[in-house]
């Protein structure tokens, strides 16, 4: 619980330098923001308990944003199809990272990038570095809030249960954690270690095309910046809230508190009217500081 003691130290040390974040405009934004990176981090938490990493998620993003632009073309009625299409691409770069993280034995860092650079250069050749299509206004439903209560912090809220239970309560949780703790010990025991990683890779693409819808009907219009530092910022959550790099340890409750801070802190230095360079080296700290400890 450890996580959580340094998230109420950091909320009693904001109530003193910041006090503004505790107003209910500010607390909206904090927490939608939050649910954006949250949904985000399940999949990097499951990745990397995997003793695995995904750095693709960003491209993920950026690819759903232009395919529901483009599939519905400003069409209410195409929302769904165009989610679903983003859906199945989405999943196919999961499945992309998955084969040659285990089939070519390609480390995941590498991996990842690689398909980043892939998609990223997909897009480019497809709109020629001009996004076209619409974004259905019907989307901006995500903007739906009560108080610092929005749609987005409760979808991220359901995720994190169903995620939780998977995680604790299936088989596929248990085959999780004991291919992150021993991969060479759960082959011996008869899992299939491809297929776990492979399982936890598409998964973890296709929530971040969930965020991507959100972020896009938030948003809405295309943006090829609209998931910048969210890669690295759901690495950080997940490093901060207790997920080791090896592999096998850690968990969602953890990186909730994980993502609460990162955001906290984010917000804070916008409070203080510090400049984006003075936000990186804080997070770089935190993540220095929550490596040394674990």
């Amino acid at each position: 619980y450890g996580v959580y003691m340094a998230l109420l130290i950091l909320l009693i040390v904001a109530s003193f330098i910041t006090p503004d974040l505790f107003e209910e405009e500010t607390l909206a934004v904090l927490f939608r923001q939050s649910a954006q990176l949250g949904i985000i981090a399940i999949g990097q938490t499951m990745v990397m308990l995997v003793a695995g990493l995904d750095l693709s998620v960003g491209g993920v993003i950026v690819m759903t944003s232009m395919v529901v632009a483009e599939v519905s073309n400003g069409r209410d009625e195409l929302i769904p199809l165009s989610i679903l299409v983003a859906l199945i691409l989405g999943a196919l770069m999961g499945l992309g990272n998955g084969l040659l993280i285990t089939k070519r034995k390609v480390p995941p860092l590498v991996a990842t990038l690689v398909m980043l650079f892939l998609v990223q250069g997909a897009q480019q050749a497809f709109t020629r570095g001009v996004p076209s299509g619409f974004v259905p206004e019907a989307l901006g439903i995500v903007n739906q809030s009560w108080g610092f209560l929005s749609i987005p912090l409760l979808v991220w809220f359901a995720l994190n249960v169903v995620f939780l239970v998977l995680l604790r309560m299936t088989p596929f949780g248990r085959r999780i954690y004991a291919v992150g703790s021993n991969a060479d010990a759960a082959r011996l025991s008869g899992l299939s270690v491809h297929r776990v990683k492979i399982a936890v890779y598409i998964l973890a693409s296709c929530l971040a095309v969930i965020s991507g819808v959100i972020l896009t009907g938030y948003v809405g219009y295309v943006d090829r910046f609209i998931a910048t530092g969210l890669d690295l910022d759901s690495v950080a959550a997940a490093v901060v809230g207790g997920t080791a790099f090896y592999g096998g340890k850690g968990g969602l409750l953890g990186t909730i508190a994980g993502v609460l801070i990162i955001q906290i802190l984010s917000t804070m230095v916008v409070l203080l009217g510090l400049d984006a360079q003075t936000q990186f080296i804080i997070k770089g700290l935190v993540i220095l500081a929550a490596v040394s400890l674990y």
